[in-house]
């Protein structure tokens, strides 16, 4: 609840956000939740994870680097270096004591 409301007011200042998730299936849930929860907002929200096509993540990856993306919802994927923001304002990371140091950092 915190992280959505978070998330609302980053988007509503117009920042994009960020959900990382250590998993495909937690992924999938946030997305859900997020999609379901902004449903009657004006808010776009694409999943980055290994259930999107190569053609569905180079869409998201595109517009998200072009700022018509508001939430990304991803597992590690959200760490690659072909994943460019626009205006990032908010990084939310689910269950912490699953990544790395270098992952956090």
């Amino acid at each position: 609840e915190v992280a959505l409301r978070a998330a609302f007011c980053a988007v509503a200042g117009g920042k994009q956000v960020a959900v990382l998730c250590p998993t495909t299936l937690l992924c999938e849930q946030h997305f859900q939740t997020f999609s379901d929860r902004f449903a009657d907002w004006p808010v776009k929200i694409v999943e980055l994870s290994r259930f999107k096509t190569a053609k569905e993540t180079t869409q998201a990856l595109k517009e998200l680097a072009e700022g018509k993306v508001d939430i990304v919802i991803g597992t590690h994927k959200l760490l690659q270096k072909d994943v460019k923001f626009t205006r990032l304002g908010l990084v939310v990371i689910d269950e912490e004591h699953r990544f790395g140091v270098r992952q956090k950092e």
